[in-house]
């Protein structure tokens, strides 16, 4: 046999041999930390985290604008009804309301004149030296001076009125929260100058999901504790719960105190402590675990080949360590972390959740 048909044969062997060599691919199967839901955390209240607040809280504004040439109070400043929180200058308003006591001076002058006149007329009328339309005349002159004083009169105590709104009084007692102005600053009027809370009722805002927002009732009382001061139990009411959901999809519900303690300060966070339904099969789960999909809140749920699915679930509340769901029942294995990247039907390797959301 010739040399190159020998190397021909055995490359056509050598082909053959590779075309029927199978392929193989190997699947990666990933791990996953696992929660399995239990019974343990199922508790009749919950727990939520919040801050004080004062009831009743306003922004204060000039009613006239103009140069703001001092700011009296600060941030942190109690003030009593009354008391100068910031001043304008005067020089405009000074000139405007020397200009409408001489606007009211000259129309004083003009209804004496006119009254003076009016009286002639009338003599004259009387001794029908002239006629009736002379006299309409004058007295019509007479009315429209009068009304001029009544109006120059009014302008006067406007501008009287918009002199006294150069200085910003505290209508209430209360503390400033915030400043938006300094010396200097040209403000229109209505700009915001300072925030105050005002004294009295103090309240703790918190925010809870649909299901406890459906079941939570005006008037429910509680349980509040402050972290600042953990052993000292104080008492407290819903007094109001959003009829909306805001952009985090929870509710606002307003707390009122009803033993807040001396001296407490805005601000200061505070656990609340609500009565939940007794319907409410409430689970606990690492926060870890939820999975936002569009404007629904979601887990992954492992079945038994081990394969993802996606789950909706209503969350009750948001907890320090975690959050209480209502949907999932006990025995239910969900994905604790990375939840993220994983798809549906993605097939994972199931290991215990060690806490850590890694």
């Amino acid at each position: 046999m010739k040399p190159t048909l020998l190397w021909s044969s055995i490359a056509l062997l050598l082909t053959l041999s590779a075309c029927q060599e199978p392929e193989t691919t190997a699947t990666v199967i990933r791990p996953a930390q696992i929660w399995t839901v239990t019974d343990t955390h199922t508790a009749n209240t919950l727990t939520f985290s919040g801050e004080t607040q004062a009831r009743l809280e306003a922004d204060l504004a000039f009613r006239v604008g103009g140069k703001v040439i001092k700011r009296h109070v600060d941030p942190g400043d109690t003030v009593k009804a009354g008391q100068v929180l910031a001043s304008l200058d005067t020089a405009d308003v000074a000139l405007n309301l020397s200009s409408t006591r001489a606007n009211l001076a000259a129309a004083d002058a003009d209804l004496t004149n006119a009254q003076a006149e009016l009286t002639r007329i009338r003599e004259l009328h009387r001794k029908q030296f002239i006629g009736q339309s002379a006299l309409d005349n004058a007295q019509a002159a007479h009315d429209a001076a009068k009304a001029r004083v009544t109006a120059a009169q009014a302008q006067l105590k406007l501008s009287g009125n918009q002199a006294g709104y150069t200085e910003l009084l505290a209508d209430q007692d209360g503390i400033i929260t915030q400043v938006h102005t300094e010396a200097g600053q040209v403000v229109a009027a209505g700009t915001p100058v300072v925030h105050i809370a005002y004294a009295g009722e103090r309240e703790v805002h918190i925010r809870v999901g649909e299901t406890t927002a459906q079941t939570l009732q005006t008037g429910t009382l509680t349980d509040i504790t402050l972290w600042s001061q953990p052993d000292k139990v104080l008492q407290g009411k819903v007094r109001e719960i959003s009829p909306a959901a805001d952009t985090t999809r929870s509710f606002l519900v307003k707390i009122s105190l009803l033993n807040p303690p001396a001296g407490l300060r805005l601000g200061v966070t505070a656990d609340v402590k609500l009565p939940i339904n007794a319907t409410q099969a409430a689970r606990w789960l690492p926060a870890s675990a939820l999975f936002q999909q569009a404007q629904q809140t979601a887990v992954w749920v492992v079945g038994t080949d081990n394969k993802v699915t996606l789950r909706p679930i209503t969350v009750l509340a948001y907890q320090h360590d975690g959050i209480s769901i209502s949907d999932l029942p006990v025995g239910t294995k969900v994905i604790a972390a990375g939840v993220h990247k994983l798809n549906a039907g993605q097939v994972i390797n199931p290991i215990p959740y060690d806490g850590a959301g890694s």
